[in-house]
């Protein structure tokens, strides 16, 4: 049950950790610095930092930035994040079904009108071409918006097909395309699901395009152009010098605007996935500085706009690295009931439930972060699938997820520590070997004795299962003592 306060974080100082929680402070330490067979999750700053520019876009409905009385037409250009929905097209052959593309089309525009800092063409103005053949650059001069969203209702039976497609209204080039299928019984479920999907995806589609727009304008002083280049670089790969280009992007921002709630949460979440992902590289002093300033700024922020997701994402970060897990389930919990349909909520989450030992509750909340936005799933939903696996003894889909996300990032060690341990309790001594040897490539600290000072503190049963399963299997995949 989500509290009705959402939680405050103390400082390290001020806060003495329970045993459990310092004991999930070492394991979350170890994807950072040791990379080890546990620690097979993604840190939540890199799911966080891998999505913010496309999260941090959202807000609750509540706080929609379509006002209720929207004019009837917009003439003047609304800026980069604009656009409108089209009616839907019923194409069932049954005019009665008509309802349904329309209640679609209302539904996506209420979808939409979640994103921060964006225009929205209310479902009005949008209607008044219903049923009239336009082109998108047509429709997008009318109205100034940028991007234009369309589709239409098929059936056939009792199965519905629902097509939506984004175009950019300064080129006509279509962006994304997508179709659901459903039976006309969970005909609500299936419109649910398509505004989901469909608004997950376009939200993102549109912080891409319009943050590679302002590339072009890397002179302009206007915030919105230097927030969304940062959200630019929050959409590609985690790097320390992404995340510190973003930093001082959102600085000049609010160097202009210093009350911009916005900036200053996407700042606060900057640097507190810079200290939880590049502690190694900032030395400790800075990484405490980083993740110190981040909260306050959170807690700045929850002044301003105490509904604001982004901040309880970066509150729980926090606190699960300062050995406080009560307080990041919590923020999680907070961060999911103020943005339901985001996936890295419920990866998060997950997290905090993988760290307790319950890997059945993990996978039910990693399968519903990949369900939101499939096309998007980060390579830290895959190591909790692999780890929760692992830990349920299913050393075949264990492998599997692990698989997924050494493709989805190369780069990470984690993965080849599952595969390490899954191969080695298969019997598969060559692949646990060659896997433990990509572990060693890329992480060269990684050592048996180092597992066990890690996990000295862990309670009976874990150390009772770190040294029954964890260590003969690594022991055996060739890790050094």
């Amino acid at each position: 049950m989500i509290d009705s306060a959402p939680p405050e974080v103390a400082s390290p100082s001020d806060r003495t950790a329970s045993p459990a929680a310092s004991r999930w402070a070492k394991l979350w330490g170890q994807l950072k610095r040791f990379r080890g067979p546990i620690a097979t999750i993604a840190a939540f700053g890199a799911v966080l930092s891998g999505l913010l520019g496309y999260w941090s876009a959202y807000q609750t409905v509540e706080k929609a930035v379509v006002p209720k009385s929207a004019p009837a037409v917009v003439t003047a250009d609304a800026g980069p994040l604009s656009i409108v929905v089209l009616p839907f097209a019923n194409l069932t052959g049954d005019p009665s079904q008509a309802y349904v593309a329309d209640g679609l089309t209302a539904s996506l525009t209420a979808d939409l009108s979640r994103i921060r800092d964006a225009f929205i063409v209310n479902a009005a103005t949008a209607f008044a071409y219903k049923d009239k053949p336009v082109t998108a650059q047509q429709v997008g001069k009318e109205l100034g918006v940028h991007f234009v969203l369309q589709g239409s209702v098929q059936r056939s039976g009792t199965k519905f097909r629902i097509n939506a497609q984004l175009a950019d209204a300064t080129s006509n080039a279509q962006l994304w395309s997508e179709s659901f299928e459903g039976d006309q019984s969970d005909l609500f479920a299936l419109q649910d699901r398509v505004t989901t999907l469909v608004g997950n995806s376009i939200g993102r589609e549109m912080v891409i395009v319009a943050a590679r727009e302002s590339e072009t304008r890397k002179t302009s002083p206007k915030v919105a152009d230097l927030m969304l280049r940062a959200n630019a670089l929050y959409l590609k790969p985690t790097s320390l010098k992404n995340q510190q280009q973003a930093e001082d992007l959102l600085r000049q921002a609010l160097a202009l605007e210093p009350n911009n709630s916005n900036a200053m949460v996407r700042l606060a979440a900057s640097l507190v996935v810079q200290a939880d992902n590049f502690d190694a590289q900032l030395g400790e002093k800075e990484t405490e500085r980083k993740f110190t300033e981040g909260r306050d700024l959170a807690l700045k922020v929850k002044e301003l706009d105490p509904d604001n997701p982004i901040i309880y994402a970066t509150i729980g970060i926090y606190a699960i690295n300062h050995g406080d897990l009560v307080g990041a389930r919590r923020a999680f919990e907070t961060w999911l009931s103020l943005a339901p349909r985001k996936p890295a909520a419920y990866s998060a989450l997950a997290g905090v439930f993988l760290n307790e030992g319950e890997p059945r509750r993990t996978i039910e909340l990693v399968t519903q972060a990949i369900s939101l936005d499939p096309k998007h799933a980060h390579e830290g939903d895959f190591l909790a699938m692999a780890w929760a696996y692992f830990q349920l003894g299913d050393n075949d889909a264990a492998i599997e997820w692990a698989l997924k996300s050494s493709e989805k990032n190369a780069g990470l060690s984690a993965p080849y520590n599952v595969l390490a341990l899954a191969y080695a309790l298969k019997g598969e001594d060559a692949k646990a070997r060659a896997a433990a040897a990509e572990s060693r490539r890329l992480d060269p600290s990684v050592t048996l004795s180092k597992l066990r000072k890690d996990f000295s503190s862990n309670p009976p049963k874990y150390q009772e299962f770190l040294e029954s399963k964890v260590v003969p299997a690594w022991r055996k995949a060739g890790l050094p003592e």
